[in-house]
């Protein structure tokens, strides 16, 4: 029998499979695992871009959810595990739309560390992360323990990395292809015009990878073939924003799924002008009027492309911040589709109460790129499910969708810091208490 997800693929042996939680599971966080939950009484943010709806009840039966409607509307189900959530908020379960878990997994990713970092990760109420490239053999085992309950984590989809020869000189590369050469493994390809793009493709998802993810030193007709030949075989296709040699309206042009990155962005724009506004006062109002921008928003909305700015990673660079926050509000502004990802998932590894830097992205969406909280919420979840070619599963809470949920004390459509107030999380039907929150 297949359990099969988009970019989640498990083969079961015939019989029954008892899934328990780990020691460490346990010992983190309490587990439900009533066949029935309700959640009742909570104020529903559903992601679907319905004004949130108070005293709601919401039935979980495994997995899915089963019935939404108002308290007290009709009965409950008999037997079910009732949480009185009265005064509290649902929304959707976060997506972090772009972290590195797996990148050296003998070293600094190490299993340890990765596995506290992904539980930190699920107690702050991310339930889903995409892993922007790493080692496939590392993540493949992650994903599979965390679609089983066997470890406490998001659901992880991942890419295979395509990248110019030159790329694979970095030494992340190594890490991620330690014992093999980078750039002639499946996950890791050097790409050329002499490359059987279709192999390589094919390879790739045999790797498990939700998509093939162009990194540098790309042309834009590479771009094009390596993206034509990946949504052929069932493939998304992430990118760069810009490959160099290939720009940002080259990539957009290629049909890519989804581009990162504001500051590769930037790269649209005269050179002249993007200079100045990196080295204007910080209290000058930034000018970034600019027509190759006006370009590359249009072919984006077009092509229906997906942009996330990774904000949260340039907030030691105050001027590249303020210019990544200019143009992500610009995209918003003309009606580009914005997505939250951090770059980094976050979570010290001294704190075990820390919390993922997703929360900080959502701010930095709200104060830099003006979206609403309730536009930044859908970045994280509906709009985030859409890039995972998962939005049939999860993403908004939906009668017969994933159970993926998160618990709010206070309302993060008045304050989207709010989300930061985790009282209980659902991955897949199953209860998490974080301790001491």
């Amino acid at each position: 029998m297949h359990i099969v997800e988009r970019g989640l693929v498990l083969s079961l042996g015939i019989g029954l499979l008892l899934i328990t939680p780990s020691r460490t599971a346990q010992a983190q966080a309490s587990s439900d695992t009533a066949s029935r939950v309700v959640l009742a009484g909570v104020t529903l943010f559903d992601g679907t871009g319905h004004q949130a709806r108070s005293n709601q009840s919401v039935v979980i039966q495994g997995e899915r959810i089963a019935a939404i409607f108002p308290t007290g509307s009709q009965p409950l189900p008999a037997g079910a595990r009732i949480y009185n959530l009265t005064g509290r908020y649902l929304i959707p379960g976060l997506i972090d739309t772009h972290v590195h878990i797996a990148t050296d997994p003998s070293g600094e990713d190490s299993r340890v560390r990765t596995e506290r970092r992904l539980r930190l990760a699920l107690l702050g109420g991310v339930t889903a992360v995409r892993d922007m490239a790493g080692d496939v053999r590392a993540l493949a085992s992650l994903q599979r323990d965390a679609l089983l309950g066997e470890i406490p984590s998001p659901d992880i989809y991942y890419a295979a990395l395509f990248a110019g020869p030159r790329f694979f000189a970095d030494p992340r590369t190594h890490d991620a292809s330690r014992g093999l050469s980078p750039g002639q493994v499946p996950w890791m390809r050097a790409i050329t015009d002499t490359t059987d793009i279709h192999q390589a493709v094919a390879e790739a998802r045999g790797t498990g990878a939700t998509a093939i993810k162009l990194y540098a030193e790309l042309s834009g007709a590479l771009a094009r073939k390596i993206t034509a030949e990946a949504h052929a075989q069932g493939l998304e296709l992430w990118a760069h924003a810009a490959l160099r040699p290939a720009l940002p309206i080259d990539v957009v042009e290629a049909g890519v799924d989804a581009v990162s990155h504001a500051n590769l962005v930037a790269l649209a724009m005269d050179s002249t002008r993007r200079a100045t506004a990196l080295h204007a006062p910080a209290n000058a109002p930034l000018d970034i009027d600019d027509a190759g921008l006006d370009t590359l928003f249009a072919a984006m909305i077009r092509r229906h492309t997906i942009f996330e700015p990774t904000l949260l990673v340039f907030a030691d660079r105050a001027p590249v911040l303020r210019l990544a926050g200019a143009i992500a509000n610009e995209a918003h502004r003309r009606g580009v589709t914005l997505i939250a990802g951090t770059d980094t998932l976050g979570g010290a590894d001294a704190d075990s109460h820390a919390l993922p830097n997703l929360h900080r992205e959502l701010e930095l969406l709200v104060t830099l790129a003006g979206l609403s909280p309730a536009e930044a919420l859908e970045s994280a979840t509906r709009d985030a499910a859409v890039v995972l070619g998962a939005q049939s599963l999860r993403g908004t809470i939906e009668v017969g969708k994933l159970a993926d949920l998160v618990v709010l004390r206070s309302d993060p459509l008045r304050d989207i810091r709010n989300t930061r107030s985790v009282h209980m999380v659902m991955k897949r039907g199953r209860v998490w208490r974080p301790a001491g929150r």
